[in-house]
This record gives structure tokens, C-alpha cells and sequence, in this order.
């Protein structure tokens, strides 16, 4: 968390700094930009938590070791002028154990696939020599399948033997973007909230 609040503070202090700067613009002459990115995920953990706390309240279970180990993504960005579109696909894997009532070992391991699809809009409302900042909204779906694994004889009783797949509403809002480099490759990082969670960081690649 201290790493996040440290990204977020330095993305600020940018945009704030950039809004007092006299504000320029120049267009990039590349089309076309490649990301490449991860992103800490931590929504998707909570979003697990909150979700399930319920049954796991009514049945008496208790869910330990439940986490993302983050959000991979590829995008495509389509460079008019200040505005950027296109998309970003993002993956990630989640694990939980699940201790059913009266056990006192996990009896069943959880594991969901997480594939988004989210079409994306930017803007960009700085941009100087090597520094660019932007803020980014995105909205799409995220694909879920879900499997679970007995890790004794009770748990792989009560498994389910098939795996089954959900769908569920993805977004992402990033007010606050900053990205270093030319037009041909530059790191970014975001800082927002949403599907993909907090900050975001990869590079960037036009042509």
C-alpha cells in the first residue's frame, strides 16, 4: 500500500504541477501504440472477499490465502490529436482455499481465470517534450472461470467437477496518467480505480 500511495502522490504532484506549467501540446506523428502492462489487482481480491462472505457466513466456512498476483495486460491505442482509442485486454489468475465447517484444514482449493476485454478512451491534456499526461476511462466485460480441487476426502466430495464460466460488468478509470519517453517508446503508470485496481505501470510502444 505504501507503494501505491507513493505512485499516486508523485502522479499528482505532476498533473498539479503541469496545470500551473504553461500548457502545451505537441501531436505525436505515430498512429499507432502498443502497452504493455500489469496492475496490482487488488480489486479483484476484494470483490472475492465481499462476494462470498456471505455463504461463507451462513455455512460456517472460512476462506483463507485469497489472492491476485496481478493483472497482465496488451492494449492498442489509435492516436486524433489530444484523444487516444482503442482497447486493453487484461488477465488474471485468482487462488483462494476454502476451510469447510467443523474442518481445520483448508478442504478445497479455488482458482478463478479472469480474461477482460475493455474499450478505451484517453485524453490527453499535457504533453512536453518527454513528459505526457493523460487520464483514461474504460468499459467492457470480464469472462470468469471458475474451478475448484478437493485437498481431502471431504473437500474433493464437495467439489464442483465442473469448472463454470460467468460474465460480470469491467471498468476502469485512470484521472490521473503520466508517461515518460519520445514517440517511439516510453514508460507509463496510472493511477485510478476499477476491474484492474489501483495503479497500473508497463511501456509503450508507437509506430
Amino acid at each position: 500500500m505504501k507503494l501505491k500511495a507513493i505512485v499516486l502522490s508523485l502522479c499528482v504532484a505532476s498533473s498539479i504541477s503541469a496545470v500551473r506549467a504553461e500548457s502545451k501540446f505537441t501531436p505525436s506523428e505515430n498512429k499507432h501504440d502498443i502497452r504493455l502492462s500489469v496492475s496490482d489487482g487488488t480489486t479483484l481480491t476484494m470483490t472475492n472477499v465481499f462476494g462470498s462472505g456471505l455463504s461463507d457466513a451462513l455455512l460456517g466456512s472460512k476462506r483463507t490465502d485469497d489472492k491476485v498476483i496481478g493483472v497482465f495486460g496488451l492494449g492498442y491505442r489509435y492516436n486524433i490529436q489530444r484523444f487516444r482509442v482503442g482497447g486493453d485486454l487484461g488477465f488474471a489468475m485468482q487462488t483462494s482455499k476454502l476451510t469447510l465447517n467443523g474442518q481445520t484444514a483448508p478442504s478445497i482449493q479455488e482458482r478463478k481465470l479472469n480474461f477482460m476485454i475493455l474499450p478505451t478512451a484517453e485524453f490527453i491534456y499535457f504533453k512536453r517534450n518527454l513528459v505526457e499526461l493523460y487520464g483514461s476511462a474504460a468499459a467492457g466485460i470480464n469472462l470468469c472461470r471458475e474451478s475448484e480441487k478437493g485437498l481431502n476426502d471431504e473437500g474433493k466430495e464437495m467439489a464442483a467437477k465442473k469448472s463454470t464460466l460467468s460474465t460480470s460488468f469491467a471498468y476502469q478509470i485512470n484521472p490521473i496518467a503520466i508517461r515518460v519517453g519520445n514517440d517511439r517508446i516510453g514508460g507509463f503508470v496510472e493511477a485510478g480505480f476499477g476491474t484492474k485496481g489501483f495503479v497500473t505501470a508497463g511501456l509503450s510502444l508507437g509506430f
